[in-house]
């Protein structure tokens, strides 16, 4: 396949997109064009052929797929022939995501059921199970499908999917742990209530003895005098001391009981846990930080400390991948890829908002690109906020101002750049340009 035929990020012209099964549009904020563009790809499209509908003209309309893409709302889709009978989810199980594909199909299919299982059967509890066990299966189904699981992996449309499940889970959990509410559940589920009734209702108590027949009672016997009591034994002599050996196996015997207790292996476990992801910090593995942190916030939700490890650890983890998309993004720039530099600046900039370099790079290739001029000032406001005192910056968002007709807005800007270096071209020009144009 010719190399002019291949769409960085979208794959050749040819292939196939697909809109994302079960896909809530509202929960994505698309833009205008966001939306017109999703609504071409309608359930499966070819690329080349949505490429020529659009009124967007090529260049932009594949920089909208790529958004599109980004935010999970479109994915690579696998045509299946007529004569052949088409998977459901196969535009998902093709999508380019950090999960096994055993994983992908599991959370598919749970996704799926969602909506015809009971709050017993989506935490995999038999009907009536206690709120003890409701509360256990939700801490062990966290652990799988909540997304802060996977912190730093591209999840595509299963973030959302996962999402889906996270919440359902959570609506079981308080229905079932709360006993009004799970009184009113099974009391609208009759079936539901059988099986609780019968799995909570004790053993039945043995049966009373049959009545006396008063033809077959035998007189009373005066009762006998009570025996004299036996004399008390003589206390056991003493035990013999334990030698030095049996003492120090009766010690370890006893600390390997106490370590098997819930209570002490569950503090063994966050010692653990706190240590691992400590240790991730000082070699700078944020991402082992986070997840390990994120488990010891779930088991001990009022450890402040690892409250505060954690927010540090996500920050700096998302600095670190910030980084790597801004040098990922200026290398593709110099191949000559500046629909993939665009992608990894913005991602960039979404990843650290303080990072006035990833906002520069990705409000000036946005503005090169036809990017939505309002979006691409956000950007460059907000590198001038953080650096006002480069002049390229100041220069940028001059230009996008004029793009935006806020002409007196371009004006400050342009002087606050001429401030910054009086010799600057740039600015003597845009600024004798825009001296009558107001």
């Amino acid at each position: 396949m010719n190399a002019p035929n291949m769409i960085v990020g979208l794959g050749a012209r040819t292939d196939h997109l697909a809109t994302v099964p079960n896909l809530d549009a509202s929960r994505l904020q698309l833009s205008a064009e966001e939306a017109s563009v999703l609504s071409l790809v309608g359930r499966v499209e070819r690329i080349d052929q949505l490429l020529s509908r659009s009124t967007l003209g090529e260049a932009r309309t594949i920089a909208v797929l790529l958004s599109l893409r980004a935010k999970g709302a479109i994915v690579p889709a696998r045509v299946v022939p007529r004569n052949q009978p088409a998977p459901a989810v196969d535009a998902a199980l093709a999508e380019e995501v950090d999960l096994e594909p055993e994983r992908k199909r599991e959370i598919i299919e749970l996704e799926r059921s969602l909506d015809t299982l009971d709050h017993f059967t989506v935490l995999g509890l038999r009907p009536g199970a206690p709120a003890s066990e409701a509360k256990q299966a939700y801490y062990n189904a966290s652990r799988r499908f909540h997304p802060d699981r996977y912190f730093g992996k591209n999840l595509g449309s299963f973030r959302a999917r996962m999402e889906r499940i996270f919440r359902r889970l959570t609506e079981a959990h308080n229905v079932l742990t709360q006993q009004d509410k799970r009184d009113a559940y099974l009391k609208a589920n009759p079936a539901l209530a059988l099986a609780s009734t019968a799995a909570a209702s004790p053993a039945p108590a043995p049966a009373p003895p049959p009545p006396s027949n008063p033809a077959l009672e035998l007189t009373p016997i005066a009762p006998r005098p009570p025996a004299p009591p036996p004399p008390a034994p003589a206390p056991p002599p003493p035990a013999p001391a334990p030698q030095d050996g049996e003492s120090e196996a009766r010690r370890a015997e006893r600390q390997a009981r106490l370590a098997r207790h819930p209570y002490m292996a569950r503090n063994v476990r966050l010692s653990e846990l706190i240590a691992r992801g400590k240790a991730a910090v000082s070699r700078g593995d944020w991402e082992r930080a986070y997840q390990d942190f994120h488990q010891v916030q779930t088991l001990d939700p009022k450890n402040r400390e690892v409250a505060t490890l954690l927010v540090e650890a996500r920050r700096r983890h998302d600095e670190h991948r910030a980084s790597l998309e801004l040098a990922r993004g200026r290398e593709l720039d110099q191949h000559g890829d500046s629909v993939g530099a665009l992608a990894a600046y913005r991602l960039a900039a979404s990843l650290d908002a303080q990072s006035a370099e990833a906002a520069y790079l990705s409000a000036r290739s946005g503005l090169e690109q036809g990017q939505d001029v309002g979006e691409v000032r956000v950007l460059a406001q907000r590198a001038v906020d953080l650096q006002g005192q480069r002049v390229e910056h100041q220069l940028l968002l001059g230009k996008v101002l004029v793009e935006l007709g806020a002409k007196k807005q371009a004006k400050r800007a342009y002087e606050d750049a001429a401030r910054l270096d009086p010799d600057n071209a740039d600015a003597k020009a845009a600024l004798k340009k825009l001296r009558w144009t107001f």
